[in-house]
């Protein structure tokens, strides 16, 4: 019978029976006998790949800090076939070219795969966006705006003598009662002397005719009487009477009244005419970008142009897609060649646990369908994206567009990503929870069974103790170690 033994190769202790976070470094081991157990001080490691309970749990635990030197891919070309029957090599993968630190915007040697998983391999994004296709997508009708007018003659004009005739009625029927009862209030006491102005004669000299002018108007003005009744007179009745010429007194007060009045009023409707705000709407039909335009620059406030096709899709006026991705997934690193050197052969004695090289192998592969699977998932993201619709009831202006759509787009690459995080994780801590076994036995342990034991195969799960604190993989899912090579030589790689 057998059964899951633990072994204590991962750091703290660390068992994938309880964790999932077991990890030590990884690299080749050894595998002559005298070369000791899996647990025996190595003295290769390969910078920045981890081993930990599952190979996706490795991957993404790990970064490609060896893959931009050259020393250390030589090194892990070198050590592929320790100790075993070296085969040829693929040209191809004895002359390939480290990854260029300089490529990747937003990825170091020092970052971690998780990372650069979680962010869909992506480094760069672009976007176009066109205007152009959106108003002609939009279409409006008509746009309608209005504009504010003041001091409009014609609207001065036209009032002030659309007012003049009523408020002349309104004058010559009220004055007359104001001046009533003006002389009845004050009641004056004394009466003035109506004083006859005599006759310019015509020997007048010319010195004296302005000043006689003067006289003249100041005189016409006094006389001044917009209330005179003209009827005929006979000769008895060309005499005036007391009373007429109290009258003819009266009538000439309204009209002074009369003229002040009016005057005012006259002046005060200009003053209101001039300074009134006049509001015009302007309607034009099926109006070109250009025109929208010019009219958003001129009445933005009052412009309104509804647009005759109400939803717009994406696809009709902008692009988004990566602009990079990382350079790793188009390296040789994910190619078969280089997968299949590091796998070697499949004779038994390659499978003897202190072979690192196979599950390195299988990391890289699994990499490269990480890489297929976020690049094809991000243009799956993209084909919806690009079918989604923008509702756009008004025509909107250049920079509100600009704007409204940065922010659209924005909030899809955040999401894209962060979408795939959701799935992925989901499916990781599935593999996790399902505790199943890795070929390579990096998480459980067979243990040997017999007959009295009814050949149950028992698991243990395995332990990560390489910095001296307990990890196991039974409980948690982050344990690791370090990828390791053979034990005869020392060499470090930055």
């Amino acid at each position: 019978m057998n059964y899951f033994v633990s072994t204590a190769s991962y750091d703290n202790d660390c068992s994938c029976g309880k964790s999932t976070s077991c990890t030590h470094p990884q690299g080749f081991y050894c595998t002559k006998e005298d070369c000791g157990l899996r647990s025996s001080k190595p003295s290769h490691t390969i910078p920045g790949m981890v081993l930990s309970c599952l190979a996706v749990d490795s991957l993404l635990a790990s970064s490609l800090q060896c893959f931009y030197n050259a020393s250390c891919l030589k090194m892990i070309i070198r050590e592929r076939s320790f100790q075993t029957n070296p085969s040829k090599i693929d040209p191809r993968v004895a002359n390939i070219t480290p990854l260029n630190p300089r490529f990747d915007r937003r990825s170091s040697p020092n970052t971690t795969l998780d990372n650069i998983v979680s962010r869909l391999f992506i480094e760069d994004w672009t976007n176009t966006t066109n205007f152009s296709s959106y108003y002609h997508q939009c279409a409006p009708y008509q746009c309608t705006y209005t504009y504010e007018q003041r001091f409009n003659r014609v609207y001065i004009v036209a009032t002030v003598f659309g007012i003049i005739g009523g408020l002349s009625v309104a004058l010559k029927i009220f004055i007359p009662l104001l001046v009533i009862l003006l002389r009845r209030i004050c009641r004056l006491c004394r009466r003035r002397v109506v004083q006859v102005p005599t006759e310019v004669t015509a020997g007048t000299s010319n010195g004296r005719k302005l000043p006689l002018l003067v006289a003249h108007i100041q005189h016409s003005l006094r006389k001044m009487n917009f209330y005179r009744t003209i009827r005929k007179t006979s000769p008895s009745e060309e005499l005036q009477t007391a009373d007429q010429i109290l009258v003819e007194r009266r009538q000439q007060i309204a009209t002074r009244f009369y003229t002040i009045f009016f005057l005012i009023a006259l002046l005060v409707i200009i003053i209101f005419s001039a300074f009134y705000l006049h509001i015009h709407p302007i309607t034009i039909s099926t109006p070109t970008l250009s025109t929208f335009e010019s009219l958003q620059d001129q009445y933005s406030s009052s412009l309104s142009c509804p647009c005759s096709q109400i939803t717009i899709r994406y696809a009709n006026f902008v692009t988004v897609e990566p602009r990079n991705y990382h350079q790793v997934c188009f390296s040789n690193f994910t190619k078969p060649q280089f997968i299949s050197i590091l796998w070697g052969s499949d004779e038994a004695s390659e499978f003897w646990l202190n072979l690192d090289r196979k599950i390195l192998s299988t990391e890289f592969r699994l990499l490269s369908k990480l890489c297929s699977l976020a690049i094809d998932t991000t243009q799956q993201q993209i084909k919806m994206f690009s079918t989604r619709e923008l509702i756009s009831v008004e025509t909107l202006a250049r920079h509100s567009f600009q704007t409204q759509i940065n922010s659209i787009i924005n909030s899809f690459i955040y999401e894209t990503p962060a979408r795939f995080r959701r799935i992925h994780k989901y499916i990781i801590e599935m593999l996790r929870a399902s505790q199943l076994q890795s070929i390579f036995l990096t998480n459980w342990n067979l243990r040997p069974s017999t007959l009295k034991h009814g050949y149950y195969m028992l698991t243990s799960p395995v332990l990560y103790n390489e910095s001296g604190q307990s990890c196991s993989c039974d409980m948690m899912s982050t344990c690791t170690r370090s990828l390791l090579t053979n034990l005869n030589k020392i060499e470090n790689f930055s």
